[in-house]
């Protein structure tokens, strides 16, 4: 059955990087039920034909208070974005949803290997976040990669995670080297390969970045011996 739209209006805004923001959203009227990992459909009045329809990640789980977080890029000639880089609290977002399929079992029961870059970190931080609300009852790895040190987004709250679980095992990378960043630098399958490879096929792999990324990404669970369904993917352009 479709779903309603409904709107609702911007609450706050935060920088996360010179690119990146978070938006929280007030609390609908009708309230949101989602796993983490899915996303909402915004309606944005803007375009040749507005509405300009644009999905965009909820990155933070399930909360009380009903409020909606998401993060979004600022994308060159965007239309989407450069109207959201505009907005101010106050101003009035029509959405639907929740939609997406990008989502933990449940009950999750094998180990766990994410695969991210850049803003592709959304649903899998907001998975994380709920994680974090019960003991982890598997092993669960994250390898992320940021274009610079200023835009890995959430790293200080990942890597803070990590120092306190220590079944939650991240690896940060970044593309291109940055002032002040002592871990490695390059791609992320260049800490894929001598992390897993040759490893069993007995995790669950989860991917989610631009398909430049995550194209190869996919070849590379696949020669570890997963099919092409197994190996879980969430592109965005």
């Amino acid at each position: 059955m479709r779903q309603p739209t409904q709107t609702t209006r911007v609450e706050a805004i935060r920088a996360l990087s010179p690119h990146v923001r978070e938006i929280v959203l007030a609390p609908p009227p009708e309230p949101v039920r989602f796993r983490p990992g899915q996303w909402i459909s915004l309606h944005l009045p803007v375009g040749e034909k507005p509405p300009l329809v644009r999905a965009y990640t909820l990155s933070a789980p399930e909360d009380p208070s009903g409020r909606l977080v998401l993060c979004l890029d600022r994308v060159s000639s965007g239309l989407g974005s450069e109207y959201l880089f505009r907005v101010r609290p106050g101003d009035e977002l029509t959405f639907v949803g929740p939609l997406g399929n990008f989502v933990l079992p449940e009950p999750l029961t094998q180990d766990v290997v994410f695969a991210a870059r850049y803003t592709g970190i959304m649903p899998i931080r907001c998975m994380l976040l709920d994680l974090q609300r019960r003991p982890l009852p598997v092993d669960v790895t994250l390898v992320y990669g940021g274009p610079s040190r200023e835009e890995l987004i959430y790293h200080e709250g990942l890597a803070a995670y990590a120092a306190r679980e220590p079944r939650f095992h991240y690896h940060p990378t970044l593309l291109r080297p940055s002032p002040g960043w002592c871990g490695p630098v390059g791609e992320e399958l260049h800490l894929l390969h001598p992390l897993l490879g040759g490893r069993p096929p007995d995790y669950l792999p989860m991917v989610c970045g631009i398909k430049e990324f995550a194209r190869p990404v996919r070849t590379f669970f696949q020669e570890q011996g997963f099919e092409r369904r197994q190996v879980k993917v969430e592109t965005y352009d």
